[in-house]
Formats: structure tokens, C-alpha cells, sequence
């Protein structure tokens, strides 16, 4: 009985942890964010980190925007 009874607490733990994996895993691209003008791209936090820090996220030609509320922030590369 025991036997039985470790085998079902098994595939229950498994099972929990594949639904925990499933929730966790990143948004599919379909239900990406759509860019907030035409020829804007997709760029990393850490490029519009480091593009503020050299003062360059506005310039002649170009400009990077945030976009999206906090914890769910897009960053975009506009020309």
C-alpha cells in the first residue's frame, strides 16, 4: 500500500511542478507589443540602460523609448 501511495504523490509533485514551469514561461510572441511607431525595433533593457547613461537616448536621427507599465516595460530603437 505504501508503494502505491508514494508512486501517486510522485505524479502529483511532477505534475505541479510542469504547471509551474508552464505559467513561468515567457509571453509568446503573438501577443507581443506592437512598436509605438513604424521603424521602431525590439532592443534589450540593458542597451536603453546603457544608451541613458551615455545621454544618447534622444539625439538628431534617433531616440529609444520605454513603453508598457512597470514590471511588463518594452524598450524600443526608433529612427
Amino acid at each position: 500500500m505504501t508503494r502505491g501511495l508514494n508512486a501517486s504523490a510522485v505524479s502529483v509533485a511532477a505534475c505541479a511542478v510542469i504547471a509551474l514551469l508552464v505559467t513561468t514561461l515567457p509571453v509568446s510572441p503573438a501577443q507581443a507589443a506592437k512598436p509605438p511607431y513604424t521603424g521602431c525595433v525590439a532592443v534589450t533593457k540593458q542597451e536603453y540602460d546603457s544608451a541613458k547613461r551615455q545621454h544618447m537616448l534622444r539625439t538628431r536621427f534617433s531616440q529609444y523609448l520605454r513603453t508598457g507599465l512597470p514590471g511588463r516595460r518594452q524598450y524600443w530603437y526608433c529612427r
